[in-house]
């Protein structure tokens, strides 16, 4: 039985809110950073509390946003490696 394929990584592109660069720090520990907006795609790693994370854009509207997928980059190495830099997704109620 083959399975299917991995959703592949998504960028801006699912955003359908977009905001100036806010900076943002991780609120719980192990949040998990995808390479698109859903359960579906490929974990980059797992982000702890306290970890900087620079947000662009979201999936959800203006009054969604504990309930949407936030876009951004790392600002510094995370708790458990993931390197500055590294664009990914993150549920954005794990975000403060």
């Amino acid at each position: 039985m083959a399975l299917a394929p991995m959703a592949s990584a998504v960028g801006s592109s699912a955003c359908r809110f977009n905001s100036p660069d806010v900076n943002f720090k991780v609120r719980t520990s192990g949040a998990t950073f995808r390479t698109g907006p859903g359960k579906r795609y490929h974990v980059i790693g797992t982000l702890y509390r306290g970890d900087s994370f620079r947000y662009y854009c979201r999936t959800g509207g203006l009054k969604d946003f504990k309930r949407s997928w936030s876009y951004g980059k790392l600002l510094k190495r995370s708790r458990s490696g993931i390197p500055a830099g590294t664009k990914g997704w993150v549920y954005s109620k794990y975000l403060d």
